[in-house]
């Protein structure tokens, strides 16, 4: 795994720690914090970002198509709406590089 993806994959698993401490019972919680079912989240999320046919460069929210499809893209809402407001004070190195990498592809869309 490449380090952006690595990068990527420890964000999204630290914002789903945060979802699902609020939402899931503790004791059916992995090494990492997450139950079964966020656990499985995470993965797909990940499979889904390195079949991406544009590198995965930016944020999936901004991309002109969306991997994620029907629950498992509501999940996937679901769980940065609520962890996404926490992320900048429990990790906000991992907020800085994320709104980097978001207004870097808004500069890239931007270009003529």
């Amino acid at each position: 795994m490449n380090d952006r993806k690595n990068k990527d994959l420890k964000t999204f698993e630290a914002m789903a720690r945060i979802y699902c401490r609020a939402h899931h019972e503790r004791t059916q919680q992995d090494d990492a914090g997450l139950c079964p079912d966020c656990r499985a989240s995470v993965e797909a999320t990940l499979a889904r970002t390195q079949a991406c046919p544009f590198g995965h460069t930016g944020n999936c929210q901004d991309c002109s198509i969306h991997c994620q499809r029907g629950e498992a893209r509501e999940r996937i809402r679901a769980i940065m709406r609520y962890a996404a407001p926490r992320m900048a004070l429990r990790h906000p190195l991992m907020t800085g590089e994320y709104l980097r990498k978001k207004i870097a592809g808004r500069k890239r869309d931007h270009r003529g």
